[in-house]
């Protein structure tokens, strides 16, 4: 914990003045009654970003672009499922001992098991990044028969063969969608200011698909209007930031957090309601 009075949390990047996260994790400690604030703070250097945490007894971090990668080589221990995806998202200080931790896995799983059960199913996962990465992962501990497309095919290849992926591909096999039970879109396309965009042609979408969307900003993508247009049931892209920002809550606070709260400021500040919608 912080050293003394109140215990700091933030989040680390840059840039970071569009982040939901403290209006989130704020929420969720007023509502706990908790003696916990949570501030963005800009960074220009990681590794005195870490030195900061240390030295002013910052309780913990979230970690977002460009370091979720770098951070790694600053911090004493990462747990196992970070240092496999390769990127942190988490920092807890324990008495200047840091340790780093993917919320992004679990997130991903916990929005889409809301949705439909995926043990089994055949899925098609657009995109190859950190994130990407991460919910390829946990769809494979899950127990999905899993495709990975990407514009760069290699790409795609290195990620497939690293999950134990059963295929993989260019994005001119998308329509493979067309047998798939779930779609993911683990890219940026479709992010605001680009929300015209989409990156799976409507034709391929079909009744029965699930179709999650990682973008949360709009909170109804062109993707994810389509899907409804083609009675394809929906996860927003709020739900996995949400659920990691709930994992973080607890790493940080050790409690359990109020999560019907945080959805409900979050949703507020995307502009209401259960229609719509990648940070952290």
């Amino acid at each position: 914990m912080a050293n003394t009075g109140r215990a700091i949390c933030g989040i680390i990047g840059d840039p970071v003045e569009h982040s939901l996260s403290p209006l989130i994790h704020n929420a969720g400690y007023e509502a706990m009654n908790l003696d916990f604030i949570y501030v963005p703070f800009k960074v220009f250097g990681i590794e005195r970003a870490m030195e900061g945490v240390r030295g002013l007894g910052i309780r913990g971090v979230s970690v977002t672009m460009p370091y979720k990668v770098s951070v790694m080589e600053y911090i004493d221990d990462i747990d196992g499922i970070a240092e496999k995806i390769g990127a942190v998202n988490t920092v807890i200080n324990e008495n200047g001992v840091l340790k780093g931790f993917n919320t992004d896995y679990d997130a991903a799983l916990k929005a889409l098991d809301e949705a439909t059960a995926i043990k089994g199913k055949r899925a098609i996962l657009v995109g190859s990044g950190g994130a990407a990465l991460a919910i390829a992962l946990g769809l494979k501990k899950s127990g999905v028969e899993l495709v990975i497309l990407n514009r760069t095919k290699e790409k795609a290849k290195e990620l497939a063969e690293g999950v134990k992926a059963e295929g993989f591909g260019g994005l001119e096999q998308l329509s493979l969608v067309s047998s798939a039970d779930i779609l993911i879109n683990a890219t940026s396309v479709g992010m605001w200011p680009e929300a015209n965009e989409t990156i799976v042609p409507k034709k391929l979408l079909h009744e029965g698909l699930t179709v999650f969307d990682i973008v949360y900003n709009p909170k109804e993508t062109k993707l994810l209007s389509e899907a409804l247009d083609k009675g394809c049931s929906v996860v927003y892209g709020y739900k996995m930031l949400l659920h990691q920002a709930a994992t973080q809550f607890e790493l940080f606070t050790e409690c359990q957090p109020p999560l019907k709260v945080m959805e409900r400021v979050l949703l507020k500040a995307l502009g209401g309601g259960e229609k719509g919608g990648e940070e952290e």
